[in-house]
């Protein structure tokens, strides 16, 4: 048996597929965290270099790794995976753009990790700092942290 196929509108198909193509293969990346120019606090210390000490913990010792960036972006992998297939999916019918989808999944990433801060990172506070803060939960004083996670898409 021999089978015959016959392709009609064979530039127009080639084009359709080429759009499709450089809509998923963008090279595009979410970036996800707190951005060196997300300001100071009042003491004049970046909000940046304050998330870095909490996120690794400090040289010293003194201050404990409080993972509130990799640790819930871990925890929420499976998640951020299927909002990639089924946004990419939405890509691929050209119903949203990939900047669009890249910018929903780092939204949501973002939001993973403000939601960790809000339930607690271990490990809890030291009595002296629940003394000075008035509160028991790591990482959280004023919110100023908290608000400045976000997430940039990049060209």
């Amino acid at each position: 048996m021999k089978i015959r196929t016959e392709v009609r509108g064979g530039n127009k198909v080639a084009q359709a597929l080429r759009r499709i193509q450089s809509r998923v293969m963008a090279r595009r990346r979410v970036l996800v965290g707190i951005p060196s120019g997300a300001g100071v606090y009042e003491d004049g210390v970046p909000i940046a270099v304050i998330a870095a000490v909490q996120e690794f913990g400090s040289a010293d010792g003194r201050i404990p790794e409080r993972s509130f960036l990799r640790v819930p972006l871990r925890r929420n992998q499976d998640n951020i995976k299927k909002a990639f297939r089924v946004l990419s999916a939405r890509v691929v019918r050209d119903e949203i753009t990939a900047f669009q989808m890249l910018d929903q999944i780092g939204a949501r990433a973002a939001g993973y990790c403000k939601e960790a801060i809000e339930t607690g990172i271990p490990p809890a506070n030291a009595p002296s700092t629940i003394k000075r803060k008035g509160s028991a939960t790591p990482l959280i004083d004023r919110g100023i942290l908290k608000e400045a996670i976000t997430h940039i898409v990049e060209d």
